[in-house]
């Protein structure tokens, strides 16, 4: 009977385990994995138009923003295809500030970016011979002239060359720790640089300031507690490239994922065109997303203004959604504790002496109170 109960214990404590690691952290994980053998096509579904491709996986409720200011969500997913209706046409019109956007709302800044490569073997086919390369790939030589414009511009571009492959579903965590090492610098935005996995050297490609160049799709994660200042963000990029240079931007994909974008309210992905075209286009695309993302957060005299802040000094309203999400993770807890208590059993007091030590161990350490070594 002894030995029945203790392994009734065991069991619990593991299916507990289980429970919240699937519920917390499984969805994310799946979401931000990328397709290795095809892509998604979404189309409109009253028309047929094709509406956005993407070696990402598509999900319900997924939305995106297209060139022309159009927001679409995806309803329905029949194999590699979905099907997405007209929500509304956004007015960005009136996001882009002349003065910059930190210095719109008061924000001091460092002109610190940050670029990392959570994908480091991206690489573009044309020209690099392969669309990857283990180790460090074409898309780190994209990353360096994004980071040479912001240093033209006089701003510091921090620049991690740091790997995370394998390019699995777990490179976002690995990449984690270097964009959390990254924000301890006092940056004003952080970018993850990525190309696309889509087989077609046309689907971004396009006439810009008089130059082909690749287009760049923004992604915004919508599995994450700052889903609404990273949008904002998104928002002011794509307001700044359509009055700077029309076409530029593809679109904003809000994918169900986080890609550690809970990290800063200034943290977006950027992908600069696909494996198929050529390194160079997407260079030239990369040059003149450095000069929007220089007006977009500083504008032309924002740029004089030196002092502390950054990413620490958040403007007002961006840490609303990271309250949201920390009470979403006390409910769920709650809810494990529950289940904890159902699966276990035992006596009332037992019960009321789980919930205790719940509460004073698992529960808090989901909150982050409790030291981990990493």
């Amino acid at each position: 009977m002894i030995r029945w109960i203790k392994m009734r214990k065991i069991f619990s404590k593991i299916i507990l385990l289980n429970i919240i690691i699937w519920v917390l952290f499984f969805p994310v994980v799946f979401a931000e994995e990328e397709i290795m053998d095809g892509y998604f096509t979404v189309v409109e579904e009253k028309t047929g138009k094709m509406i956005f491709m993407t070696s990402m996986y598509v999900h319900v409720g997924d939305q995106f923003l297209d060139e022309n200011n159009r927001l679409y969500e995806v309803k329905r997913i029949d194999g590699r295809k979905g099907y997405a209706e007209f929500k509304e046409k956004i007015d960005l019109g009136n996001l882009f500030a002349v003065e910059g956007l930190l210095a719109k709302y008061g924000v001091r800044t460092n002109q610190k970016i940050g670029v990392y490569f959570t994908h480091n073997d991206e690489s573009y086919e044309p020209t690099d011979g392969s669309e990857t390369i283990q180790g460090r790939g074409g898309i780190h030589k994209v990353g360096k002239i994004l980071a040479a414009v912001l240093e033209k511009k006089g701003i510091q571009a921090i620049v991690s060359d740091n790997i995370h492959l394998p390019h699995d579903a777990a490179a976002y965590k690995r990449s984690r720790r270097t964009a959390t090492s990254l924000l301890k610098k006092g940056l004003d935005a952080l970018i993850d640089v990525h190309r696309d996995g889509i087989p077609s050297s046309e689907y971004y490609a396009e006439k810009v300031a008089g130059q082909w160049v690749t287009q760049i799709k923004l992604v915004v994660g919508r599995q994450n507690p700052q889903r609404q200042v990273n949008d904002n963000f998104a928002k002011q990029l794509k307001a700044a490239a359509d009055k700077l240079y029309p076409g530029l931007i593809k679109g904003i994909f809000y994918a169900k994922g986080n890609y550690n974008q809970d990290l800063a309210p200034r943290s977006i992905l950027v992908e600069v065109g696909t494996f198929k075209n050529h390194r160079e286009s997407a260079e030239r695309g990369v040059a003149l997303f450095g000069n929007v993302v220089t007006a977009a957060l500083y504008g032309e005299d924002a740029l004089k203004n030196k002092g502390p802040g950054g990413t620490a000094a958040p403007i007002k309203g961006e840490s609303s959604s990271t309250i949201k999400s920390l009470l979403l993770i006390m409910l769920l807890a709650v809810i494990a504790a529950v289940l904890y208590v159902v699966i276990s059993g035992g006596s009332w007091e037992e019960i009321k002496s789980k919930i205790n030590k719940f509460a004073k161990e698992e529960f808090a350490n989901l909150l982050g109170r409790k030291k981990n070594k990493e």
